[in-house]
Parts: structure tokens; sequence; C-alpha cells
């Protein structure tokens, strides 16, 4: 299988392009205000617009309200929502049923322990993410460049895709896949040159150094 790759925390017309062009699977838009790379729903409308098969786009959310999934449903058609808080399994459910987009749930790890929380959600989400976990220090969870211990997870029998998430960047994306198995990549941090700017030279080398280009 080829591995797929999201650029995540796209926030401009140029880098959505050059992550279509350079083979991207799929780019996630942060609606959270907190983070570096936010959009608002205007820029979502707009952004997701140019957003087109075999290309996905992922609108990333933290605890969401219903109202606001209303506007989101209302502004945009986004193929996947990614849930980056504190969501319980039960609340990921509501928010499978009010919305009916297919829905990524994001999990933090940091030791072994972390780990069955991943089968809390395997039967409500199609894809699960996993990320370092965030220290308690009211910093967003996700786009802080920093990697888990990616050796818990080794031999871990996921019952759904997953995707690895979390400091990847070039010099150890290869590493990353051979220690873990993920065959669903996500960067954001990694292919910056500053947040919410993504590099075309970045993302053109994590993508091809994934799919062997670049060795």
């Amino acid at each position: 299988m080829k591995h797929l790759i999201k650029i995540c925390g796209i926030t401009s017309e140029k880098d959505l392009k050059a992550a279509r062009k350079l083979g991207a699977n799929f780019v996630g838009f942060v609606l959270v205000e907190k983070s570096k790379r936010f959009i608002d729903l205007k820029k979502l409308e707009s952004l997701s617009m140019m957003v087109s098969k075999p290309l996905k786009s992922v609108a990333l959310l933290v605890d969401p309200s219903d109202d606001f999934l209303e506007k989101l449903l209302l502004c945009s058609k986004v193929d996947y929502i990614q849930l980056h808080g504190e969501e319980s399994p039960e609340r990921v459910d509501e928010i499978a049923k009010i919305t009916n987009i297919p829905l990524i749930k994001a999990i933090g790890v940091e030791k072994k322990s972390d780990l069955p929380n991943i089968r809390k959600y395997e039967s409500s989400v199609d894809y699960i993410l996993l990320d370092s976990k965030v220290k308690e220090t009211g910093h967003l969870k996700g786009g802080r460049g920093i990697s888990f211990n990616w050796n818990i997870i080794k031999g871990f029998n996921f019952k759904k895709p997953w995707f690895l998430a979390g400091g990847l960047n070039t010099n150890n994306v290869i590493d990353a896949v051979n220690i873990t198995g993920a065959k669903m990549l996500d960067v954001s941090t990694g292919v910056e040159t500053k947040p919410g700017e993504k590099s075309f030279d970045k993302m053109r080398e994590f993508i091809g150094r994934v799919n062997g280009e670049f060795i």
C-alpha cells in the first residue's frame, strides 16, 4: 500500500495548491482560535471549494458545540472532521449523527497506558490519529512539532486505519514508518517556514522521502 500523507494547518490558497500539486492525499484546516494556524469559517469556505478529488479536506475541531457544527455544515463541504479535544466516545457518536461526515479522532500518546483509549473510539470513527500528548500548559494539542516515543505503539493491533502525527519531518519520517508501520502520516510544523506558512521544498522533500524518491 502506498503511504497516504496529510498536510495539516493549511491557511492559504498558495499552500493548498502546492500540497495538491505535490500529491498530498489530505489537507487539514484548523478551526481553533488558539492555534497559530487558525482559519475562520469564511476562509474555510473559500479554501474547501478548491479541494477536489482525489485530494480530501479535513476540518480540525476541538470540543465543537452543536451550534458550531451546524454553522460548519452550512458554510462548507469538508470530507472529514478531525476531533482534537476531550470528546467522549458518546460525544463522538453524537457528532457523527449531527454531521453525517466521516470522523478522525486524535488521541494523545505518552505511555503504554494511553493505548486502551484507542479502543474506546475505534467503533465510532473512520480513522484514528495518534499525536504527542499535550503537557498541561494550556497549549493547543498538535501542531507543536513534538514526537512521542514511537516504540510505544510498535505491534499494536489497530482495528481502524490510523495516522501517525506529532513532530514528523523529512529527517525522521523514515524511522517513524519503520518503527511503527504507519501507512498514513500527518505533518504540519515539519513542512513549515513559520507557523501557518508551508514550504514548497519541505513538502516536496517530505512527500518524496515517504514515497521513496529521496533516499
